[in-house]
């Protein structure tokens, strides 16, 4: 199915639709795109109408002027929601994707269904101190080794760009973002009202202990951990996720 673009918020979107059924929205992760769904789309367009987005600045998503920000994705999805005519919507979310949907879950709780938040955080400083240092000074030089940092993200960035000219100034925008956001508090989580289930494998860089404050935070939470999971666990064990998703957004509460 071929894509479709929308212009908002200073930015020109690509995402493609798929399947019928109640709006379930794939959210990748940052500096990626929607590639990392490839393993989910068919099978959750079985029963749903599933949109999924390349965020804006990545993927076959437009540039814009205004530094990147999670309360700008989650605009960016609540204005292609309206767009759509979705009033209220389940998101799947993995990492930066994860965040914005929980932006927009503390931000505007009465357009969220159910969320799937997989390898989310809801404070930066989850991540070990030394591991954001490096991020924050970290200075592209060309290296596009598919198995290291940032080169895993190359594969991504070229489904939108002809080449790499402007690949180190996103990462470096990307990584201000990274290093100083999202700061939500315990406060933020407890008024959150969207049924909400947390993936996360249990060999995360995410210390395990943030994880748990989370799902402690968000009430009614559920959570699932990934044995021998990572943060791709999206794409390294696609089975076991979609089973646990699926029946978590298909589960009634009636």
């Amino acid at each position: 199915m071929a894509s479709e673009k929308l212009s908002v918020n200073g930015v020109t979107l690509d995402y493609i639709v798929h399947g019928e059924g109640p709006p379930l929205y794939f959210l990748h992760g940052g500096m990626e795109s929607r590639k990392s769904f490839e393993n989910q789309i068919p099978v959750f367009a079985r029963q749903f109408t599933v949109v999924s987005i390349d965020s804006r600045e990545q993927g076959r998503s437009g540039p814009a002027d205004t530094q990147i920000s999670y309360e700008l994705m989650s605009k960016d999805v609540i204005a292609l929601a309206k767009h759509l005519g979705h009033e209220r919507i389940s998101i799947m979310g993995l990492s930066d994707g994860g965040i914005t949907a929980l932006t927009i879950a503390i931000r505007n709780p009465e357009i969220i269904d159910k969320l799937v938040l997989l390898g989310a955080t809801f404070h930066y400083d989850s991540y070990p101190g030394d591991m954001r240092t490096f991020i924050a000074n970290y200075e592209w030089d060309g290296n596009t080794d598919p198995t290291k940092y940032p080169g895993n993200f190359i594969e991504h960035y070229l489904t939108g760009h002809e080449n790499l000219d402007d690949f180190g100034r996103l990462l470096k925008e990307m990584s201000i973002m990274w290093t100083t956001s999202p700061t939500f508090t315990k406060s933020d989580l407890r008024g959150m009202v969207a049924e909400t289930l947390i993936i996360n494998g249990d060999r995360e860089d995410t210390i395990l202990e943030h994880v748990l404050e989370l799902y402690a935070g968000i009430p009614n939470a559920q959570l699932f951990v990934v044995p021998e999971g990572t943060h791709y666990s999206l794409q390294d064990k696609p089975e076991l996720v979609n089973s646990v998703a699926m029946n978590f957004l298909t589960e009634s509460t009636q």
